[in-house]
């Protein structure tokens, strides 16, 4: 089975929804676990040495922002249960406010990733964790610049 997630718009502390930035939207293909890795941030153990890096994330307003100075990648794998992902974010000045599961925590450095299941960037899932562990997850109908409604 060929699982591709669509990496539609993985970015570090900005409040930005998927658009067509990138036409196709860039993919990852994600490998199936036989052994779930330890949930510990280590990942130099067997799960996680055989699944392969991203690319490096830009902006999804591509070429109209200004490249990242700093280097965000993830790992993505799957088990029949569960979607595992890990992520490297390159920040030295980390900081968080928001405590308050499900608020507007892009405000926040906050790693954002985004699931949409037929990759038309719309009707897609949006999850959010900020450097105090503070979750917002929500379903979008369409994104928020077309007139798109969040159900947190």
């Amino acid at each position: 089975m060929d699982h591709r997630v669509q990496l539609l718009a993985l970015l570090v502390g900005f409040g930005v929804t998927p658009a067509a930035a990138q036409t196709p939207p860039r993919s990852y293909k994600a490998p199936h676990l036989v052994t779930a890795p330890v949930i510990d941030g280590q990942l130099d153990e067997f799960a996680w040495r055989a699944v392969p890096w991203s690319e490096a994330f830009v902006d999804i307003e591509g070429d109209a922002k200004p490249a990242p100075t700093r280097r965000t990648r993830m790992k993505l794998a799957w088990d029949a249960d569960n979607l595992y992902i890990a992520a490297e974010l390159e920040e030295p000045d980390l900081w968080a406010t928001l405590t308050t599961r499900d608020a507007v925590i892009f405000h926040d450095h906050d790693f954002e990733w985004f699931i949409d299941p037929d990759g038309d960037t719309l009707r897609y899932f949006e999850f959010e964790i900020n450097a105090l562990g503070t979750v917002w997850d929500l379903f979008l109908d369409k994104p928020y610049r077309v007139g798109g409604t969040a159900d947190n």
